[in-house]
């Protein structure tokens, strides 16, 4: 993994000039990948742009490409052709694919990155062994489950999700749009919390809000989506985004745990805000979904905790009780 930052406006609106991303060499680039590839006339200088064939497809004048071969092309080509249009096929070997969401391989590949960096995060693998890759399913069912956890201790939010899975029999869009608040109300949900449920299933089920849609969206547009909807505040978007979706630079600033360790892990008197974490966390983007999971690595670790089990089937991420 290597991290680039763009300087030029041949990838806009995909990338703007000081945009930064990392790239992996540990997979295969295809159709559509944005990816960085070193400029094939210029030494120590890489480009960045998006892959528009590949082995087999024809390109510009009707050739095909041979074995190994890409076509790159930049996704704003008035600010020159400086792409295949010029200097004509790549080798497909040397295109590094952008990350833009973790699995567990890029995963390990931004801790080592992280760790190479950042002396104190270091000391935590050395100390803690590296972090699991911390992840939730996709879907419906953990933005209720992140819903029933919103301020309570976890063994509570599981306990609750859990009742919510007993009265509906499963949790769905459907399901709890059918469901009363009064239904809810009975096993011992929050009225406030129940209108969030309500309010979550509606929009599910009325087609207001498409989840699947998500993981397709830039970062910045999921949450804006999310955070639309009636309960689902900051935290409830950013962790549904770091650990459902996966995306890279999710950094939940206002979770206490976060906090907490960051100021453990960075040897600080005080703990920081949401505010100084920002400040803090700025050497650590674009990936910051991995410094927020080696941080809680380290905050479980040094009271000798484990999470309990996800109620949805998935693997949870730390927040304190």
């Amino acid at each position: 993994m290597q991290r680039f930052q763009v300087s030029e406006d041949s990838m806009r609106p995909t990338l703007a000039p000081g945009d930064e991303f990392v790239a992996t060499g540990s997979r295969r680039a295809d159709v559509g990948d944005v990816v960085a590839l070193p400029h094939p006339g210029r030494d120590d200088f890489w480009l960045v742009k998006r892959v528009g064939a590949v082995p087999g497809d024809l390109v510009d004048g009707g050739s095909r490409l041979g074995p190994g071969e890409a076509w790159v092309i930049s996704d704003n080509p008035g600010e020159g052709a400086t792409d295949s249009r010029s200097f004509g096929p790549v080798p497909i070997a040397k295109l590094r694919p952008m990350v833009t969401h973790l699995d567990e391989t890029t995963f390990r590949e931004a801790v080592d990155l992280l760790v190479s960096e950042e002396p104190v995060f270091a000391a935590v693998i050395d100390e803690h062994g590296a972090p699991p890759f911390w992840s939730r399913p996709a879907g419906f069912a953990t933005l209720v489950w992140l819903i029933m956890e919103q301020q309570v201790s976890l063994e509570s939010g599981a306990a609750m999700y859990r009742r919510v899975h007993g009265l509906l029999g499963a949790i769905t869009p459907e399901g709890v749009a059918a469901s009363t608040e009064s239904d809810l109300r009975g096993i011992g949900v929050t009225r406030q919390k129940a209108s969030y449920l309500l309010e979550l299933g509606r929009s599910v089920a009325g087609g207001d809000l498409d989840l699947d849609a998500l993981g397709h969206m830039p970062f910045s547009e999921a949450r804006d989506t999310l955070l639309e909807v009636k309960g689902i505040g900051p935290w409830t978007a950013d962790v549904y985004l770091l650990s459902a979706l996966r995306f890279p630079d999710v950094f939940p600033l206002g979770d206490r745990a976060l906090q907490v360790g960051a100021g453990e892990v960075l040897g600080m008197i005080a703990v920081p805000d949401g505010d100084e974490l920002e400040l803090l966390s700025l050497p650590w983007r674009p990936i910051r979904a991995a410094a927020a999971r080696i941080i809680w690595h380290a905050y479980l670790a040094n009271r000798g905790r484990v999470e309990p089990p996800d109620p949805t089937g998935g693997h949870r991420v730390a927040r304190p009780a």
